[in-house]
């Protein structure tokens, strides 16, 4: 299904219902402004910026909406991410959209002032975990643990090899929305979601992976091309 249905439109379906919904929340208050700041894990990738372009284009047809867009500047940090917010907050936001980088951090230094003064908060990309949900309202976003496991099967359809050494690679090695879509690859080639693949069903992980690059373009690739430079690299 994932497979099947355009990257474009499933984010131009996502930012519209996202702003809906948000602007539903505000729609019985008489108010000259309702300022919605976006942040998403970092400020330059390009999947935040759209979201925050689709914001823009809501804003045009609706004036009573202005949007605001931040996020840390270069990688998936989970420290500037909250200072982020913070420093929004100050500035009066009336509502929050964010992915979160670690929900646990997230939520002590930032959602939890945020509700206390009734700044009503939805993620999207990445939820908070299930123990934090009560501070937002909604996530809007795919279902990652899904996602995984469509991942595995296309792995699957890669290989002919009875026994197969598996590397991924990811963003933070706490971000809710990308440990779904692990275990989900790890659930799709062994049945089992948490452990590192060891053997089961001919599917085992390399030592050194999952791989985490913090978002950083750079050193995505850098590890990439160590794990070509292998004698028999991994899938990778």
């Amino acid at each position: 299904m994932l497979a099947k249905i355009s990257l474009a439109a499933k984010k131009y379906k996502v930012l519209k219902y996202l702003v809906l919904s948000w602007c539903a929340l505000f729609a019985h208050q008489s108010v000259a402004k309702v300022v919605i700041a976006i942040v998403g894990k970092t400020k330059n990738d390009s999947f935040y910026q759209q979201a925050f372009k689709g914001c823009l284009h809501f804003s045009n047809e609706h004036p009573e909406i202005e949007c605001k867009y931040d996020g840390p500047k270069d990688f998936q940090d989970i420290r500037s991410q909250s200072m982020v917010i913070n420093r929004l907050v100050d500035q009066k936001i009336d509502g929050l959209i964010v992915a979160t980088t670690d929900s646990q951090h997230l939520v002590t230094r930032s959602l939890m002032a945020l509700k206390s003064k009734n700044i009503p908060v939805i993620t999207f990309d990445s939820d908070l975990l299930e123990k934090h949900q009560q501070y937002r309202l909604a996530y809007v976003g795919s279902n990652n643990f899904d996602f995984g496991v469509a991942l595995g099967e296309q792995v699957k359809k890669l290989t002919n090899k009875a026994n197969n050494t598996l590397c991924m690679q990811s963003g933070h090695h706490t971000t809710p929305n990308l440990n779904k879509r692990i275990a989900g690859v790890r659930y799709a080639l062994s049945d089992q979601a948490t452990a590192h693949l060891s053997g089961k069903n001919g599917w085992r992980e390399h030592s050194r992976c999952p791989l985490f690059s913090l978002g950083k373009r750079e050193e995505s690739l850098k590890q990439l091309m160590h794990l070509l430079k292998m004698d028999n690299p991994p899938i990778f």
